[in-house]
């Protein structure tokens, strides 16, 4: 038995013996067969297809691409990256897109391609959020986006897409607002400065100690007296 993390990972002679223990003719209708092939590790289809379709090295791979009936990079990477953007735990767990995250996340050249890839997928969670109180979906949503945080996937336009107004329950949801300045994806001056955040957002963060007096002082010195001014004073003085 096999797990998704060991597909990620594995260099290309560990993954053909791996493929190669599956005994799986190549005949017959290639859904089915990806379906016994993954059946015969211990996984799913679709922990199969993002095992192996999100490992560094399975581009230049051809053996296994066919393997699993795809005449190319190309098909195998479009049929990968719909089963993430739209499995919704259903198939991977929350643990398994996390190690996806984790491989992805070490891929600094095409970083930004993996960015919109996850927020794609997290459109598709999101929907589902705002249909239904659901404490699994919740839980596991919160999860990720600590990790593609943790695993430096918030590109710029990211970190711009999440700052707006209209994110703010969904920020809250997820405690975004602490993974963002945690992982050092945005700066204290630029999320200080953020139209996007409300006053409570940013006055907690001062009371959880990852607003520093002095970036909140300077802020203050260029603003008006607002309600937002008087929220963040209230917040520095109750840490003082």
């Amino acid at each position: 038995m096999y797990s998704i993390e060991t597909l990620l990972h594995a260099d290309q002679q560990e993954l053909g013996k791996i493929l190669a223990s599956t005994r799986v003719a190549p005949q017959g209708d290639q859904n089915a067969r990806r379906t016994r092939i993954a059946q015969a590790l211990g996984l799913n289809a679709a922990q199969l297809v993002c095992g192996i379709g999100f490992n560094p090295m399975l581009e230049t791979y051809t053996t296994a691409i066919h393997f699993l009936g795809f005449s190319s990079f190309e098909g195998l990477a479009s049929e990968r990256n719909y089963t993430l953007v739209h499995d919704r735990y259903s198939n991977l767990s929350v643990n398994d897109i996390l190690e996806i995250y984790a491989v992805l996340g070490q891929d600094s050249v095409r970083r930004s391609m993996w960015s919109d890839l996850v927020s794609s997928r997290l459109i598709t969670i999101e929907a589902q959020l705002e249909e239904t109180i659901n404490p699994i979906l919740i839980g596991g949503y919160k999860l990720e986006i600590r990790g593609l945080y943790e695993n430096n996937l918030a590109s710029p336009a990211f970190i711009e897409l999440r700052l707006d107004p209209n994110y703010a329950v969904l920020r809250d949801i997820a405690n975004e607002c602490v993974n963002m300045l945690t992982s050092h994806s945005i700066s204290q001056d630029e999320f200080i400065r953020s139209t996007g955040l409300t006053a409570r957002e940013k006055s907690r963060m001062v009371t959880q100690g990852l607003l520093d007096h002095e970036t909140v002082e300077r802020y203050l010195a260029e603003s008006d007296d607002t309600e937002e001014a008087v929220s963040l004073r209230e917040a520095m003085a109750s840490v003082s």
